[in-house]
């Protein structure tokens, strides 16, 4: 376990050794952006619902190493007590 934050509804999210490497094997420009990943959960600009019944939690960055993004982190709550990282990217929309 990397870490556990919670979500704006106030349910405990887990991100995982085996989800962070997922994130930084998918979308290498996410190594060393835990604590962003971390931030956009515990404090999104805005949540999106997923065509899976995931949600997406959206924070803008203005400064990153391929400059201005968005961070987009997929997580889904399972129960009020329960929830967990799915995969995180950045994005420019």
């Amino acid at each position: 376990m990397i870490a556990v934050v919670r979500s704006k509804n106030g349910v405990p999210i887990r991100l995982t050794i085996e989800r962070w490497d997922h994130i930084v094997i998918s979308h290498l420009d996410m190594e060393n952006n835990q604590g962003a990943v971390i931030e956009t959960t515990r404090n999104p600009d805005m949540i999106l619902r997923g065509i899976a019944d995931e949600l997406r939690a959206v924070r803008f960055f203005p400064k990153t190493h391929l400059g201005p993004k968005h961070v987009v982190v997929a997580y889904k709550e399972v129960s009020p007590w329960n929830g967990f990282i799915l995969t995180a990217y950045k994005t420019s929309r």
